[in-house]
């Protein structure tokens, strides 16, 4: 009897030994293996170290009290690249401190996965990580860096930067009913820069799709910081039902938080701070049931689907996936300062024709003295209820019922403690995994002959001017390649431009700028014309195809002649690529068969464009036969807010008179400023101008000659300001392509054309 207690006590014994926790320190290539010998309690610390081609895949089941920790042992030196990812499965199991750097997942991946397989991930937690410039080669690839399936999951303390190809940085999936109603936590997260797309389908965070915008989701988003998330309108893009987002900071965002599709989501103790940047936006409301208070909205530039207040009119009998009636909705308690748009009924239009009903808009306070009503109304506010709201606008504002005028608020007694600050969001090992590199400004001489340019960017680095010394040719057999920041300008004091010009065997450019391109060029000349024997170049200045990086491009006091292929275009935008900005100012094109500047490549009619900001001063146009400039943004997306396109202080003589052509042909740009400039002689047998514009974009032509030259073609009739003029042009000398108005001229004096 004593024999047999004594063995039934050993065995106890050993079985406590067997399930104690422990600490084992392991290689990630053997991570896989590990994983399914790991008992509850166990950690896992992974080895510093670079993997490369790395799947993780963890499937292992811990428990409440005792969870399967993965784990750096050195949190930011387990450092994950090429072509890997994570993927998990089971329950209870916590990954901690993996830093995922400059690589891609593998074809159909995401970086990483609560699911593997066909089984999900339910109570796993993924903390202190980071995943940082996780891009393919074209921006046009989709894929996320996270996906969130399961139910009781937490996304926390992690950073996620750099996402430049199209795709949701972060998306809770609901695709099953497994995932659905998750009580998902997504928190303390640092989510970092995403420059504009150009396009949908670019949001930090989205939350279901529009056919599950009846499912309940119950996710919390909260205590994360939005640091300029630009991608598109919609930050955090709401499809689903029953979240909760608060205390998260929105730091300039150029988009919104928004409530897209299902009822009964909560906004509440959020941070907007555009600093006055454009585009910059707080709320946008659609749907059913939801509660939006205690949220603090500070210099916010954005209008319409980007105002820091938008509520949305409707379509009657809409489907799920438009937009559905704004119905029994709480504002309350939230303080605007200085912001430009509060807007009701927004999206008003033929289509969207039902206003907001039940909307209680009370205890809120609005700070603006350069406004003289609170709201802007884009549909009638007979649905609202207006209550106990306090304002303080510009002096003699009428206020409606329901708003009082209180003098003694000010913005510094009601800006409150940010939420989520930056320090208090993302990895703890560091506060950004990226490091800034100086740039060189060293000045490198060149002289005329022979590819010496491109011997002098062999021996360039990023931030040095290249210095064109002497007049003539400075022929290039090959293409330029612009891959990161580059000046390249004439010396001063020189009788003539230095010209550039392709003698290549091959097709190519004389400069295509690639991935981390930025050029500055100034004072050349390009030649277009291929010389005996050798190949024309495909375009003067113009991008790779497929870039993944934004790009920046200035072209100061140049000249582009000779160009005499039909394809041949001087400045050019290829499909897939995007600048943030273009500046083409002082310069003559001349003697061109193709568009003398083209940013129309995207063709699709979804809404994408290739270029946020366009600005055209002070250059000459002659002898065009195709057009002046081509801008093409198609179809009726409404997630971006560009493209942005400024021509001021033009000439264009003798510019795309084809029939059915036109000078400048402007698709869609959102906002569009023409001015002060001279059509002579050009678009005769089309228009000068042709435009497809919205209501709701923001174009404007004034001040402008029109000397034997076509009409505007406008849709909306609306976008002509004051008078145009028809006066005959006085040039100083046209023989030397010099276009400015001679002083007794007319156009002299209304400021219209080169300068």
């Amino acid at each position: 009897m004593k024999r047999i207690s004594l063995i039934f006590i050993l065995v106890l014994i050993a079985g406590t030994f067997s399930l104690q926790a422990r600490n084992i320190e392991i290689s990630l290539t053997d991570l896989n293996k590990k994983i399914e010998l790991a008992q509850p309690g166990d950690t896992l610390f992974i080895l510093s170290g670079l993997y490369r081609d790395i799947n993780i895949e963890l499937k292992t089941n811990g428990n409440k009290e005792n969870q399967i920790v993965v784990k750096a042992r050195k949190p930011g030196e387990v450092i994950i690249t090429g072509a890997s990812s994570l993927k998990m499965a089971g329950s209870w199991i916590v990954v901690d401190g993996l830093y995922f750097k400059e690589g891609t997942p593998p074809t159909g991946s995401s970086v990483i996965e609560y699911r593997l397989g066909e089984d999900a991930a339910n109570n796993c937690t993924v903390t202190n990580c980071v995943i940082d410039s996780y891009n393919p080669k074209s921006r046009e690839t989709n894929y996320s860096y996270v996906l969130m399936f399961g139910r009781n999951n937490r996304f926390d303390h992690n950073s996620l930067l750099n996402k430049l190809n199209i795709g949701v940085t972060l998306i809770v999936m609901l695709n099953q009913e497994r995932d659905q109603q998750n009580f998902h936590s997504i928190d303390h997260n640092y989510f970092g820069h995403r420059p504009v797309f150009g396009s949908n389908g670019a949001e930090t965070i989205r939350v279901g799709t529009a056919t599950q915008a009846l499912k309940s989701s119950n996710t919390v988003i909260e205590y994360n910081y939005f640091d300029k998330c630009n991608g598109e309108v919609e930050v955090v893009s709401i499809k689903s039902a029953d979240n909760i987002i608060r205390y998260n900071t929105f730091n300039e965002c150029q988009g919104v938080l928004a409530l897209r599709h299902g009822d009964r989501n909560i906004a509440n103790n959020n941070y907007f701070d555009g600093k006055n940047v454009r585009n910059t936006g707080g709320i946008r409301i659609v749907n059913a049931g939801h509660k939006v208070f205690g949220n603090t909205f500070y210099r916010l530039k954005g209008d319409r689907f980007f105002a820091a207040l938008a509520v949305m009119n409707a379509v009657p009998n809409s489907l799920p996936n438009r937009y559905c009636l704004v119905e029994n909705v709480d504002i309350k308690d939230n303080t605007f300062i200085n912001c430009d748009h509060i807007s009701f009924g927004v999206g008003n239009d033929e289509e969207r024709t039902l206003e907001p009903f039940d909307v209680r808009f009370t205890k809120n306070i609005i700070i603006n003295d350069k406004i003289a009503y609170p709201y802007e109304e884009k549909a009638t506010v007979k649905g609202f209820i207006f209550k106990e709201n306090r304002v303080k606008l510009a002096s003699g504002a009428k206020l409606p019922a329901g708003f009082v005028n209180d003098g003694g608020l000010s913005p510094d007694n009601q800006i409150v403690r940010v939420p989520a600050k930056r320090e208090e969001c993302g990895q703890i090992w560091s506060l950004t995994s990226t490091v800034k590199t100086g740039r060189s400004q060293n000045i490198i001489t060149v002289k005329a002959g022979q590819d010496n340019i491109l011997k002098a960017m062999a021996q360039a680095k990023a931030g040095d001017v290249l210095e064109l010394s002497e007049t003539g040719e400075y022929p290039v057999s090959s293409d330029i390649f612009i891959d990161f920041p580059v000046t390249i300008k004439a010396s001063t004091g020189l009788k003539s431009r230095p010209v550039i010009r392709y003698n290549g065997s091959r097709e190519g450019n004389i400069v295509t700028i690639r991935d981390g391109g930025e050029l500055i060029v100034e004072g050349l000349s390009f030649n277009g014309m291929s010389q005996p024997g050798k190949t024309t170049p495909g375009s003067g200045i113009s991008t790779l195809a497929g870039m993944i990086k934004p790009y920046y491009l200035v072209v100061d006091n140049c000249e582009f002649f000779d160009f005499p292929e039909g394809s041949t275009v001087p400045v050019r935008g290829l499909k897939n690529t995007f600048s943030e900005k273009i500046i083409i100012k002082n310069s003559l094109f001349r003697a061109i068969s193709a568009d003398a500047i083209n940013y129309a490549g995207e063709r699709d009619d979804a809404g994408k464009y290739n270029v946020e900001e366009l600005v055209i001063e002070n250059c000459s146009f002659n002898r065009i036969l195709g057009l002046g400039i081509n801008v093409y943004r198609g179809g009726s997306d409404e997630s971006t807010a560009g493209p942005e396109v400024n021509i001021s202080n033009c000439t264009f003589e003798d510019v795309c008179n084809k029939e059915r052509g036109s000078v400048l042909r402007l698709i869609g740009p959102q906002v569009l400023n023409i001015s002060n400039c001279n059509f002579s002689n050009s678009g005769r047998g089309g228009v000068s101008i042709r435009l497809d514009e919205a209501t709701f974009e923001k174009v404007k032509i004034w001040n402008c000659n029109f000397w034997n030259s076509g009409r505007i073609l406008t849709m909306t009739n609306k976008v002509v300001e004051g008078e145009m003029s028809a006066i005959r042009p006085e040039y100083l000398d046209a023989s030397k392509f010099d276009y400015r108005s001679a002083k007794s001229s007319q156009l002299f004096i209304k400021n219209i054309g080169v300068r």
